[in-house]
């Protein structure tokens, strides 16, 4: 582990690009040249070797080789091979250049800093990676959270399937079933926050425009009124959501058909509706409460902080690892459907949990908006719509 830990840092100090995740989801950042050569000097602390072998050339790097049985190489030199318009890389065979002895091949053609031993105590390479960590940021490729998914026993490792992971994929998530839960995934911290703002918009456009005041007096309950609406907002936030993946689904229905295995076409619906439509629901409900009880923008700063302090940990990319309160669901992997059905009597709680949560925020929603209809309620120190009386519709 520590060698591959090594191997992926010095990539990341050659190209200057390192993987953090600030809000759970991975950016890339690009270090100082004071903080480059401080990474420089724990690369050689690591692994012995000089500035030159960390650094390596880019001639060495654009190289690649095949190595063959008999111990010969075809090697692919920079510059060899061509691009298709549609940007696709091809090489052709006469582009490969077949060395007899792999043996002989000189030092310089060999990637520096490709051989070297780990210099340091297990203790201290620690030491080293939580350096790092400050250096990039929170929760950096380089953390000891992030290490311990990628490279202690877990579905997050890159290293092949095993044979449950194999069967699991084909035979119990029909293929389509692992995207769904990846497409979730990538899509939860939008749904954590941008739903709040179309709830939000149409409350207010009534204040705007002055529509209270012919909606106030009808006959229509305050609970047809608000579930209408809520129904409404409801469905065309969830409608997107619905037809994204549709391209990606179909993709991977012919690709199983091709190979002759079952799919489950309808994996990314079941997903969507199970996974995200029970946190659209909190969220627009959250902003449905708070819009009607202020009726100004107070629910949009409510909507950012619950996006910045509602997020799982990382330590749940993986999947598997639910919380009773968590308000998404995290599954960064193809892999871990088994992880998924040992837990999911507390998904399902979660699930219906938030949900219900939800529905009392409309319940509640309700009943502040019959009181207002009724004058019943001040908000900044006046009451609000001085005693409408309902009036019949045909009277308006």
């Amino acid at each position: 582990m520590m060698i591959e830990v090594t191997k992926r840092l010095i990539d990341n100090y050659r190209s200057n690009s390192y993987e953090y995740y600030p809000f759970g989801y991975v950016k890339r950042k690009t270090l100082s040249a004071k903080e480059q050569a401080t990474i420089l000097l724990y690369l050689k602390e690591l692994t012995g070797l000089d500035e030159y072998f960390i650094i390596g050339t880019d001639e060495n790097r654009g190289s690649e080789d095949i190595q063959i049985s008999g111990g010969g190489t075809y090697v692919l030199n920079p510059g060899q091979g061509g691009t298709f318009e549609n940007g696709q890389f091809i090489v052709e065979p006469e582009d490969w250049e077949y060395v007899e002895n792999n043996s002989g091949l000189s030092q310089s053609n060999e990637n520096p800093g490709s051989g070297f031993e780990i210099q340091v105590t297990f203790d201290r390479f620690k030491e080293i990676m939580d350096c790092v960590n400050n250096l990039i940021g929170r929760n950096s490729y380089f953390s000891w959270t992030m290490l311990s998914m990628y490279y202690y026993p877990n579905d997050m490792q890159d290293n092949p399937i095993t044979e449950q992971q194999h069967q699991e994929f084909y035979e119990k998530d029909h293929v389509t079933g692992a995207f769904a839960r990846y497409f979730c995934d990538s899509i939860s911290l939008i749904v954590l926050c941008l739903p709040a703002f179309v709830i939000i918009d149409l409350l207010l456009k009534d204040k705007r425009c002055k529509m209270n005041t012919l909606i106030y007096p009808r006959t229509e309950s305050s609970a047809k009124i608000i579930i209408t609406r809520f129904v409404a907002v409801g469905c065309m936030t969830m409608l997107p959501i619905f037809i994204l993946p549709v391209k990606s689904l179909l993709t991977l229905v012919l690709y199983c058909r091709n190979i002759g295995i079952p799919v489950n076409i309808f994996a990314f619906a079941a997903y969507i509706f199970a996974w995200i439509f029970p946190t659209v629901l909190f969220v627009m409900s959250v902003a449905l409460f708070v819009t009607i009880l202020t009726e100004n923008y107070s629910a949009v700063l409510l909507a950012g902080l619950i996006w910045l302090f509602c997020r799982p940990s990382v330590d749940k990319l993986a999947g598997g690892n639910y919380g009773l309160f968590d308000l998404i669901i995290r599954h960064n992997t193809l892999k871990g459907y088994g992880r998924m059905i040992e837990n999911t009597h507390t998904l399902i709680l979660n699930r219906v949990l938030v949900s219900v949560i939800a529905i009392l925020f409309v319940g509640f929603a309700i009943i502040i908006y019959d009181a207002k209809r009724k004058g019943g309620i001040e908000i900044e120190g006046r009451k609000s719509f001085n005693n409408h009386r309902r009036k019949h519709s045909h009277e308006l």
